[in-house]
Formats: C-alpha cells, sequence, structure tokens
C-alpha cells in the first residue's frame, strides 16, 4: 500500500524531495504552512515541525473520517501536540536524537563561557583593556558536579560530553532509574539533594503541566551560592521572577538562558543587564545547512520504517484527545 505523505518543511527541501522520492511506496506532496490542514485531509502522514501544529490542523485530525495515523516533526519541541490535542489513532515522533548532540554542544560552550568569564574577558577586550585581575573569578569544568534535570537524549548527549570534560554527572529523571551515562541518578521527587551538591545545574527537559514552574525559589534556594544555572528545555520550566530574585541577591551565582519566559525575552527584563546571566535566543539547535543531513536521514529512515511496517525512531507519547 501506498503511503500518502505530506511535507510541510521550510529548511532541505532540495534534499527531503530528493531521498523522499527515492522511497518505495511513497506518493510524496508538499504543502505550504497556510494548506497545510486541506492536505491533511488526504494525507495517511504529515511532516511538520512541532512549532507548527495548530488547533485547526489538530480540528482536521479528529475527524472520523481522516486517514493521518503518524506525525512525524522536524523539531525536538512538541508541547503543542498535547495542548491542542491528538487522536489516539494517530501516532507522533520527534526529531530529538537529531537536535540532542547540537543543544548538548550549546550547554558546554555556556557553561564554559561562565566559568572562564568570558563577557568579561570580551567586555575588556571591547575596551582594549589588558585585565588580568578576570582571572580571581575564574572557575573550572574539570572535578566540578553538573546536575542534569531530564535524561532524554539531550540530558544524555550532554553528560557524555560533560564527563569527557572531567565532570561528576547526576541525572534527574521521573523515577531516577540507573542510566550508564551518569554518575549517578535521583528521582524527581529526591532531587533537591542533588541541587546542594551542583556545580552547575542543566534543565533539559520538555513542557508540561507537570515540569512549568519546577525549577522555582526553593530549588534555587537548595543549590551552592556559587552554582550556575542553564536551562535549554523550555523557559516557562523556570520561575523567571524567582530567578531575577536569586541572581541579584546572589542566591546562585549566574545563569545561561537558551529559554525564557516570555518568548522573546522583553527588553526591559533585568536578565538582559545582569552581569553574571547569559541570554542566548533560542539558539541551541542552531547549526549550518550541512547538519540538516541529519535531519533529512532521520526522516527518511522513519518514512522507511514506516512502509515496512516498523516503529519510527524517536515515538513520543501523547495523551489521547478527551
Amino acid at each position: 500500500m501506498t503511503l500518502r505523505l505530506v511535507v510541510c518543511s521550510p529548511v532541505a527541501r532540495e534534499s527531503f524531495d530528493r531521498r523522499l522520492r527515492e522511497v518505495p511506496d511513497v506518493s510524496l506532496r508538499w504543502a505550504s504552512l497556510a494548506a497545510l490542514p486541506a492536505a491533511a485531509r488526504e494525507a495517511d502522514a504529515l511532516v511538520l515541525s512541532g512549532t507548527e501544529y495548530s488547533a485547526e490542523l489538530a480540528g482536521v485530525l479528529q475527524e472520523s473520517a481522516n486517514p493521518c495515523r503518524w506525525l512525524q516533526l522536524l523539531s525536538a519541541g512538541y508541547e503543542l501536540l498535547p495542548q491542542y490535542g491528538v487522536p489516539s489513532r494517530v501516532q507522533a515522533s520527534n526529531a530529538g536524537s537529531v537536535w540532542s548532540p547540537i543543544v548538548a554542544e550549546h550547554v558546554m560552550a555556556l557553561m564554559l563561557a561562565l566559568a572562564r568569564r568570558l563577557p568579561t574577558v570580551l567586555a575588556a577586550q571591547a575596551r582594549c583593556a589588558w585585565d588580568g585581575t578576570i582571572r580571581n573569578h575564574m572557575s573550572q569544568l574539570i572535578d566540578s558536579h553538573l546536575v542534569i534535570v531530564g535524561m532524554g537524549s539531550i540530558g544524555t548527549e550532554l553528560a557524555r560530553r560533560a564527563r569527557a570534560f572531567g565532570m561528576k554527572v547526576t541525572g534527574v529523571s521521573r523515577r531516577g532509574l540507573p542510566h550508564a551515562d551518569v554518575d549517578a541518578m535521583v528521582p524527581a521527587g529526591q532531587f533537591h539533594r542533588a541541587l546542594a551538591q551542583a556545580d552547575f545545574v542543566a534543565v533539559a527537559v520538555p513542557l508540561s503541566p507537570e515540569s512549568s514552574g519546577l525549577i522555582g525559589a526553593a530549588e534555587l534556594a537548595a543549590m551552592p551560592r556559587h552554582a550556575v544555572l542553564v536551562n535549554v528545555g523550555r523557559g516557562p520550566v523556570v520561575d523567571h521572577a524567582a530567578l531575577e530574585r536569586a541572581l541579584a541577591d546572589g542566591t546562585i551565582g549566574g545563569a545561561a538562558l537558551d529559554v525564557t519566559d516570555p518568548e522573546p525575552l522583553p527588553p526591559d527584563s533585568a536578565l538582559w543587564r545582569m552581569p553574571n546571566v547569559i541570554v542566548s535566543p533560542h539558539l541551541g539547535g542552531a547549526a549550518p545547512e550541512r547538519y540538516y543531513e541529519r535531519l533529512v536521514s532521520h526522516v527518511v529512515g522513519n518514512v522507511v520504517r514506516r512502509t515496512q511496517g516498523q516503529p519510527p525512531k524517536d515515538l513520543i507519547q501523547i495523551g489521547p484527545t478527551p
């Protein structure tokens, strides 16, 4: 049976088109974002970014005669799917394993930048100032303790890189099950104990009703005063009001935010001007054009699996539409 596949992608269109047309038993159709809901009425599967899922598209999928049985996301994020609902007959998979390595690199860059005081170094360079006193405030990654909140694909890739830098790594997950890439695991209900020992805390959990506000005043107070918070999950996972207070009064040593709440971060936010904060405007997944071949290979591989009756990689669990 031919798989009727509708693709809506702003990137790598030529590569997607060439490689998907090489897959047997696939009928490929391209659709703009505006045309996607209508195209979904005649599709067995859709390829789109998680940010392009809409209430209108969800409504089309919920029609009893709709043939769609699979959503393949081009993104790692998928919070709009549970927000708008996905019928239980429709599987969904994301591209988390594609983007996790580059996001993990970004976390390492942010931790290094704060540990080695690169913002201060660059500010001195802009003044043409040979400021040797910067060394008095530098710290290190080696022999430091990193706590990763969320041990999905990003957390796993980050743990591997952090351990290569000589860091001790503790992972936090819902149940705290053993994980080969960390030194220790703790369940979410006990993660305050891990926070108390952290030099760096990296937040890499998706946004959900359970994770919203997960890092608040109590969690920040549990961290040592020199500790640095890095958020590459979603902005609302961190209570920004509590974070501003903690940074201003020295409860924690610094923060690096690739995601914010709201996003974009308003110009009047104090976080922009704090010397111990790096604001990175959702750049964790930014990559050169050649990186998109990883995305194309991932999607094409999943299409092949689907045509062969196998489950796609990176399946995500979403509750059925009420």
